[in-house]
């Protein structure tokens, strides 16, 4: 009887209010899932003032300032039964500097590693670059969500392709459905209801729909826009509510009490497909370019809303095709005439949202789950047939008294 493959993840974790930790849980649960004979479990990333009450899969923690914790990992790694370490990857997730403090556990595992890069900058300082360059070679495969960072990769970082993969950002299975369903179940105003989502921060660009609304409120005056997401913590804990306040100022300078509302919260995954589903537009005004992936906007396209977005790099490939409207950043005239658009041609809106939820059929969890899978599989047979030499003494000099 063959043994059950044994998957390890490394990356924040559910409760924390992190982006990167609800995709690891919903990857983790693709993985693990009922079509899946494969068990797993989580190694947990936390800043120093953090604690949470994790989930039983949840072995063991790091605290991501503690160079200590990444070395005992790497040993109880090397002890353990596990078979693929799949790595998620983001600078800011751990230590020292650019996160190097992660080579401390990687260059002292006896495992293939898989990673899935969740940023990748295309003009690195040169404390990035040597990051980039170290995450590379101590990882035995790639996992990027566009085949721009496949370029990328290639042309910065002189990848070879066959280190690659794509695979999508995943997203639930939900019917393509009419909004309305879903908006009396969430006792929701509005229409039409146009939603953006997401840890709220600067680089939304959320004033720029702000700013596009009165000539389209004039024309539509039931319309909503609905600003939902708590602030981003590390936002909130250096600045406050200081965005929030401004954009909030803005509303009523611009007359727009009744348009506009925030919600103030983070939400689980079954209550924001919940707030998409009941949306008819989703808008992504993100203001920076150099934008890898976006959870968010693949979740709408999945569930096949309209969609406008500003051209960051993840958008104009996922809405290529027809399946969303692209404006440019800060481009508030731009904006008001998608917004136009799409309410006032509902044929050629839904023709859109069909492209789109069409496309994203193979972002689903399970398609998701099942090439992680494979990658896995093939990583270990490989790994095995050509094993690395690998230092397998647990004693480390930084921890020399």
């Amino acid at each position: 009887m063959n043994k059950q493959l044994k998957v390890l993840f490394i990356g924040t974790y559910v409760p924390k209010e992190c982006g990167i930790a609800t995709f690891t849980s919903d990857l983790l649960n693709s993985v693990s899932g009922k079509y899946n004979d494969v068990n797993c479990e989580v190694i947990a990333v936390n800043d120093s003032s953090e604690t949470y009450k994790y989930p039983e899969e949840v072995s063991f923690q790091i605290e991501k300032d503690k160079l200590k914790d990444y070395y005992r990992v790497a040993d109880y790694i090397n002890q353990s039964d596990i078979d693929i370490v799949c790595l998620q990857h983001e600078f800011g997730l751990f230590g020292g500097e650019a996160g190097d403090y992660i080579f401390a556990l990687l260059s002292g595992i006896n495992k293939p590693v898989i990673t899935t890069m969740h940023t990748l900058i295309q003009d690195p300082e040169p404390a990035y670059r040597k990051a980039t360059e170290k995450l590379i070679d101590h990882s035995d495969k790639l996992i990027v969500m566009s085949q721009t960072a496949v370029d990328i990769l290639k042309s910065v970082y002189d990848v070879p392709e066959d280190k690659i993969k794509i695979i999508f950002h995943g997203m639930p299975d939900y019917p393509f459905n009419s909004s309305s369903k879903y908006r009396r179940k969430m006792k929701l105003e509005g229409s039409p209801l146009i939603l953006t989502f997401g840890l709220l921060s600067q680089n939304k660009g959320i004033e720029s729909m702000l700013k596009a609304l009165p000539d389209v409120v004039n024309k539509h005056p039931n319309l909503v826009y609905l600003v939902l997401g708590a602030t981003h913590p590390i936002i909130k804990k250096t600045q406050g509510e200081v965005y929030r306040e401004y954009l909030q100022n803005m509303v009523t300078e611009l007359r727009l009490e009744n348009n506009v509302v925030f919600h103030n919260k983070f939400v689980e995954i079954e209550e924001l497909c919940n707030y998409i589903m009941a949306s008819d537009i989703y808008v992504s005004p993100y203001l920076s370019r150099e934008q890898i992936v976006s959870g968010t906007l693949t979740y709408a396209l999945g569930m096949g809303k309209g969609i406008i977005s500003t051209p960051h790099w993840y958008a104009k490939e996922m809405l290529a095709d027809n399946r969303g409207l692209l404006v440019d950043f800060n481009d508030t005239n731009g904006f008001t005439r998608a917004i136009l658009s799409l309410i006032e041609n509902p044929k050629e809106c839904k023709e859109m949202r069909t492209r789109a939820y069409n496309f994203g059929r193979k972002m689903t969890w399970k398609n998701v789950g099942g090439e992680y899978n494979t990658v896995f599989s093939e990583a270990l047979n490989k790994y095995n047939t050509y094993p690395k030499i690998q230092n397998m003494f647990s004693f480390h000099p930084e921890q020399a008294v």
